[in-house]
């Protein structure tokens, strides 16, 4: 049964909040992008890197807050957490990317978006909950 406090329930809400954040980052990414290129002139190769880094700060912050709650003195284990969980993200990415161009039809403008799913379900998703997931201590339930 889905009541208010349904383990199921809350497990979606988690999901569908972190495809909100994902979302939320790639649009700072490409604002931020498109503005240093545009207005200040800079090439895409280096208005690249900064675009990356505002589009990470929103991710963490945002799987912080709105996804997981999580907050307290776990910052710098969840910052190192989440530098790992990124690095690892971007070189499946590249291996799905890589497969998926390899050994299916798949066109790659397809092949970027379905590869990237693929790795949030499957790695980002999962390993999120390790670095920003509430530890439970015996007898005593995490917060919802």
């Amino acid at each position: 049964m889905l009541g208010p406090h349904s383990p199921l329930l809350e497990s979606a809400l988690r999901l569908g909040r972190s495809a909100i954040v994902g979302l939320a980052a790639t649009f700072v990414d490409i604002l931020v992008l498109a503005m240093l290129v545009e207005l200040a002139g800079l090439p895409p190769t280096v208005a690249n890197i900064p675009a990356l880094l505002a589009g990470a700060v929103v991710q963490f912050l945002g799987l912080r807050h709105a996804v997981f709650r999580s907050s307290g003195s776990a910052l710098p284990r969840q910052l190192a957490g989440f530098l790992v969980a990124e690095t690892g993200t971007l070189a499946l990415n590249g291996i799905a990317f890589h497969l998926l161009m390899t050994f299916t039809p798949v066109p790659y403008a397809l092949a970027r978006p379905l590869g990237t799913f693929l790795v949030f379900l499957g790695f980002s998703y999962p390993v999120w909950h390790l670095v920003f997931g509430v530890r439970q201590s015996a007898g005593v339930e995490p917060p919802a």
